[in-house]
């Protein structure tokens, strides 16, 4: 008997009118429908969690003095943010409302709390010169103009494209104020020891005057002495004579 005659094929029942067939024969296939929408949406959401977590490390680099470092994060994850905000559901016509006016809100906080820390740099490697904050001005207009479209610029919900661009003029027009120059860190060493000389002077007039306090308790002393050993020369003598 030949094995193909006697090969039988199960019967299968019509698929029902909201299966997906394609998933049955070829299960690499791509989700369609509601399905592709929610699996965009978790990955967004994945997405937009590692980039916040990334934030706080930007956060960590500038309390450690990494200034550099901590510029190079931002704008990086900035540019992730900004290329992909309608993917990622940061537009104002996707995503839930709390979750992006978070995340937005947390994105410009970091720019911020990096400008005024600025001039914590733990060494000369990490310190942002004036052709670093020309850079990161011309990265923020750009940003701002890709973002334009969406509204989402200089609203509560959106970049904070002004408040970020007037930092960055701030450093740039008062250098001083964030990183002491040579002439500045001797001027402040010079009031130090200026300090220091001070304090030694008020030292020593204080032990001046405990020591010219003593000679008049000394003195005052022996006064008193001389006039007791008068008064008793004195009576001896008037004893004499009596």
């Amino acid at each position: 008997m030949n094995q193909d005659e006697d090969t039988v094929i199960p019967d299968h029942e019509p698929p029902s009118p909201g299966s997906d067939a394609s998933t049955v024969s070829d299960p690499d296939s791509p989700p369609h429908g509601s399905e592709r929408s929610e699996l965009d949406e978790q990955r967004a959401a994945e997405e937009l969690a590692t980039i916040q977590e990334e934030l706080q490390s930007v956060l960590e680099y500038v309390d450690q003095g990494m200034v550099l470092k901590s510029f190079d994060t931002l704008c990086r994850l900035t540019d992730i943010a900004v290329t992909n905000c309608d993917r990622l559901g940061l537009t104002s016509d996707s995503g839930a409302m709390d979750q992006k006016a978070g995340f937005w809100t947390g994105l410009n906080n970091c720019w911020l709390f990096a400008f005024s820390h600025y001039g914590n740099a733990r060494s000369e490697e990490q310190q942002l010169k004036e052709p670093h904050l020309h850079h990161l001005y011309n990265n923020v207009k750009a940003w701002a103009d890709t973002l334009e479209k969406y509204g989402l610029v200089n609203y509560e919900l959106g970049f904070w494209e002004q408040d970020i661009l007037e930092a960055i003029e701030v450093c740039l027009t008062n250098p001083s104020l964030f990183i002491p120059s040579s002439k500045a860190m001797r001027l402040d060493e010079s009031q130090d020891e200026d300090e220091d000389e001070e304090e030694d002077e008020e030292e020593g007039g204080e032990d001046e005057d405990e020591d010219e306090t003593g000679d008049e308790a000394e003195d005052e002393g022996q006064e008193e002495g001389s006039k007791r050993k008068r008064r008793k020369i004195e009576k001896e003598e008037n004893a004499s004579k009596g």
